[in-house]
């Protein structure tokens, strides 16, 4: 890290992509759209890096994700009792497949943003992990925050 607390490699600052290139082996937690919804927690258990599903197209674009606290809601919908609106609660026990139950607009990352922007939008977002897409809006890693901050 630079003496302004700025995450530098020399003079350069670390990009997501050196921060992928430690990680390239790390397996992405990928869903299609159609995948079931009984498949998901199985899906997010193979991951064990993430707590969170990116949910795709037959394309691998992002479409949106699903989150662990999401997932849970959704198989414990009906224990919730009063904490929970009713309209939330219908919306998430129709759920059938993935995208059903996603939340669109994911904060995502590019292999070219700056890793210090990259922190900045995922603490003013309230996220801990990130996938990273191409120019194509198919998703290449998935960052944690803490591979961010273990970062330079």
């Amino acid at each position: 890290m630079s003496s302004k607390g700025r995450r530098s490699i020399g003079s350069e600052p670390i990009r997501v992509r050196d921060v992928v290139a430690r990680h390239k082996d790390r397996l992405v937690p990928l869903v299609n759209k159609d995948t079931p919804i009984d498949d998901l927690p199985q899906a997010i258990e193979w991951h064990r890096h993430s707590r969170q599903l990116y949910v795709v197209d037959e394309k691998d674009h992002l479409m949106g994700n699903i989150t662990l606290g999401r997932l849970v809601m959704y198989v414990f919908a009906g224990s919730h009792g009063s904490s929970m609106n009713p309209r939330h609660v219908m919306g998430l026990i129709t759920c059938v497949h993935a995208g059903d139950l996603m939340t669109e607009g994911t904060l995502s990352a590019r292999m070219d943003d700056e890793v210090e922007e990259v922190l900045e939008r995922m603490v003013a977002g309230n996220v801990d992990e990130v996938p990273v897409i191409d120019e194509e809006g198919r998703i290449v890693a998935d960052l944690t925050m803490i591979d961010l901050l273990m970062a330079g």
